[in-house]
């Protein structure tokens, strides 16, 4: 981890590794609300870039002062904002210097489109609070809308618009509603709508299960 002060990381966050820290001489600040991170190399050679704002942490949290803003896959694209979550409130907020508490591994596809877990519960403890939804196609060149909709078929979140896939990859559902507020518990579809150029259309429903402590 890359910090101005690794003392005062360490006196306020849990770390299991607290060998991996670097200390810099100088360091940027970053603001709660909004920013944007640019991760440069020799020759100012742009190496990665994120731009985040305060609304993608979880809804529920009182405050967010403190709170990592977690990535939950490397191999996914950092611009992806269905790839970022708050961490685990079972950790303290924060896994300094081992692994992100939202880390999810990449899985083995074997059908075009499918969503996992089956019942995800997002609640912050780190454990599936977020749904899953997998594509993988033998083609490139697909465009791709998402939609969550509740049993009743009542539109819940428009999750991707006109997004451009890869081959395959993955998008993830917070458990938010497009007013940014937790869905209530209950059966979900997910509507996955791809289409190409040529006139090609794939069209999925997958069903998953938000539920919660009653």
């Amino acid at each position: 981890m890359l910090t101005k002060n690794s003392s005062i990381v360490k006196d306020q966050y849990f770390t299991k590794n607290p060998e991996n820290f670097l200390d810099m001489n100088s360091f940027p600040s970053y603001n709660n609300e909004q920013g944007s991170i640019v991760l440069s190399g020799v020759n100012d050679l742009v190496v990665d870039a994120f731009n985040y704002y305060e609304e993608m942490h979880h809804p529920l949290l009182n405050s967010i002062d403190g709170v990592s803003l977690e990535r939950i896959n490397y191999n996914r694209p950092t611009y992806d904002n269905t790839n970022w979550h708050s961490a685990s409130s079972e950790v303290g907020f924060a896994t300094p210097g081992y692994e992100n508490s939202q880390h999810i591994d990449d899985q083995e596809i074997n059908d075009e489109v499918y969503v996992e877990p089956e019942i995800f519960s997002p609640d912050n403890d780190g454990y599936n609070d977020v749904l899953n939804i997998h594509y993988k196609f033998e083609n490139p060149g697909y465009t791709a809308n998402i939609q969550i909709f509740d049993a009743q078929g009542r539109l819940t979140k428009y999750l991707i618009r006109s997004s451009i896939l890869g081959t395959e990859g993955t998008f993830s559902w917070d458990g938010r509603t497009e007013d940014n507020r937790k869905a209530l518990i209950g059966i979900y579809i997910v509507y996955f709508e791809a289409f190409d150029i040529n006139g090609n259309i794939k069209k999925y429903k997958k069903s998953a299960v938000l539920g919660g402590k009653l």
